[in-house]
C-alpha cells in the first residue's frame, strides 16, 4: 500500500516539474482536463447535496487571454429524506460553454463563460414505486477565479442557470497541454 502511495506521489511530482508550453502566449492552441466538485445552490440544494465530475477546455490564445470552450459531464449526488415520499436518485449536468480567460498577475487569471446546459435526473416515487425522469435545458453562465503554473490550474468557480434558480458553487483543478 506504502508503495502505491510512494509511485503516485513521485508521477505527480515528476508530472508538474516538467516544463511544456501549455497556455503560453507562444502557444495559439491548448487543451485542458480538469476535474469539479462543489456544492448546488438555489432549488437543487433542496435534493441535492454535492457535485462531481470532469471537464474538458479547449483555449485559443487571443490578446492577453485566452478564447476558451468548455463541455464535461457533472454528476449530481441527492440528499434523501425521510420524510419525503420522492427520493431523488441521482442528476446530471452536460454545460456547453465558451467565454474567455483573462491572464492579470503573470499566474492569475478570471474568466467568465455563458452556455448552454442540459440536466437530467431520476427520481421515485416511495408509495407508487414509479420512476421519472426528467431532463430540463437552459442557459448558464460561469464565473472563475484562479491561478496556473505551466500544466497546473486551479480554480474556484460559481456557474448558474439563467432560466432557473438553480447554481453550482465549486472548484476546479486540472491540466493544460
Amino acid at each position: 500500500m506504502k508503495k502505491n502511495y510512494a509511485l503516485i506521489l513521485f508521477s505527480l511530482l515528476f508530472l508538474f516539474s516538467i516544463q511544456t508550453k501549455a497556455q503560453k502566449e507562444s502557444k495559439k492552441f491548448s487543451i485542458g482536463v480538469g476535474f469539479e466538485a462543489g456544492l448546488p445552490t438555489g432549488n437543487d440544494s433542496k435534493y441535492y447535496g454535492s457535485a462531481l465530475g470532469a471537464t474538458v477546455r479547449f483555449s485559443y490564445h487571443a490578446g492577453p487571454g485566452f478564447v476558451t470552450v468548455t463541455s464535461g459531464m457533472l454528476g449530481y449526488f441527492p440528499k434523501n429524506s425521510a420524510k419525503n415520499t420522492v427520493i431523488t436518485y441521482s442528476g446530471y449536468q452536460i454545460p456547453i460553454r465558451a467565454g474567455y480567460k483573462y491572464i492579470f498577475l503573470h499566474h492569475f487569471f478570471a474568466m467568465g463563460e455563458t452556455g448552454y446546459s442540459i440536466f437530467n435526473s431520476l427520481e421515485r416515487d416511495t408509495d407508487t414505486y414509479t420512476n421519472t425522469r426528467t431532463v430540463s435545458r437552459s442557459l448558464t453562465a460561469a464565473v472563475s477565479a484562479g491561478v496556473q503554473f505551466s500544466v497546473f490550474e486551479a480554480g474556484i468557480r460559481y456557474g448558474f442557470d439563467l432560466s432557473r434558480t438553480n447554481g453550482l458553487s465549486g472548484a476546479r483543478i486540472g491540466l493544460n497541454f
